[in-house]
């Protein structure tokens, strides 16, 4: 049954190429081939612009020596020629790298910024390119770079931008890390750098602890190692806590003592959520002086601490006035 299927179809196609029909339609095509030639080369013939990128390197850099501005990884050249010549630069082809020898511009000890000019920039271009091309523009059309012969020298970072909590919440710690990095530079340079700031970030709105990375400044002449630090922000959650304070006379002659009424105050503070279970009663005082009492109008005594422990916040004293005497001690 295959079999005569296939039997079929051949006689179908075998008719076909012999009417008159199928030499009819091979003469069309034919013609069409040869317009579509005659046109592309009508086309490839005439004048075009097109983009092109091309790399760049140093070569020959000494050992000694550190980069702290490197030449750009390429250039980008707008060029004009016929279709024809420019078909081939749509291909990458390393022969068109643009290799500048470090030892060719080095100066000596002293040196550390070069130039090298557009004239030189399109001279190597020109021996990369064919002659019959047109360079448009060439950008960047001048290339330089920095170089330092081992000066360099540890400095501290600093962080630069805003960070806050969300409501209810605060910052606990703000830290760099690394908290110093190494600079490479010519020695003027280094004279005049005594520390470095990221560049500006913010982060607003935190509700937990979060690490990015922020980069540092990008300085003509000058490189940081590393180029980024990790920017840590640890949050925590206010919680509301209280204690039992007792209030305390000081400096009272002997024989003479304070008593109040309540003998004890309440005190109600905010602390974050690690800290909770550090802070005791007996980091708040209360005391009021003899010195004190006996210069109040009459016997109601305005409470004070004198002493609250770090991390606390929004700190309020119930009741904020107590009674007092001034009684007589049994000796």
């Amino acid at each position: 049954m295959d079999w005569h299927r296939i039997q079929h179809a051949y006689e179908g196609v075998k008719a076909f190429l012999l009417s008159k029909l199928s030499r009819e339609a091979f003469v069309f095509l034919f013609f069409v081939l040869v317009s579509a030639g005659f046109w592309l080369l009508l086309t490839l013939n005439q004048s075009y612009e097109m983009d092109v990128e091309v790399p760049v390197e140093l070569t020959d850099v000494p050992q000694e020596v550190v980069l702290t501005t490197e030449l750009p990884a390429s250039v980008q050249v707008r060029v004009r020629d016929k279709g024809s010549v420019l078909m081939g630069y749509y291909a990458k082809d390393k022969r068109r790298q643009l290799s500048f020898d470090f030892r060719a511009y080095d100066r000596g000890e002293t040196y550390h910024h070069v130039v090298i000019t557009h004239s030189d920039v399109q001279k190597l271009l020109q021996s990369r390119f064919d002659g019959s091309t047109h360079f448009v523009t060439i950008r960047p059309d001048t290339l330089e770079y920095y170089y330092t012969r081992g000066h360099m020298k540890r400095v501290p970072v600093n962080f630069r931008g805003h960070v806050q909590a969300a409501p209810l919440y605060y910052l606990s710690s703000l830290r760099c890390e690394p908290d110093s990095v190494t600079v490479w530079a010519a020695e003027s340079y280094l004279d005049s750098i005594s520390e470095v700031s990221t560049v500006v970030t913010n982060l607003n709105g935190l509700t937990e602890s979060v690490t990015r990375s922020v980069l540092l400044p990008s300085v003509r002449g000058v490189k940081f190692e590393p180029s980024e630090v990790q920017l840590s922000a640890e949050v925590d959650v206010f919680t509301e806590k209280q204690v039992v304070v007792p209030i305390i006379g000081t400096n009272f002659p002997a024989g003479l003592s304070l008593r109040t009424f309540p003998a004890t105050a309440t005190v109600a503070f905010r602390v974050g959520s690690k800290d909770y279970k550090d802070i005791t009663r007996e980091q708040f005082v209360i005391t009021a002086t003899y010195e004190e009492l006996l210069a109040l109008p009459d016997s109601m005594l305005t409470l004070k601490l004198r002493s609250v422990p770090e991390g606390v916040s929004q700190v309020r004293i119930q009741p904020q006035r107590v009674q007092f005497l001034i009684e007589q001690t049994e000796e």
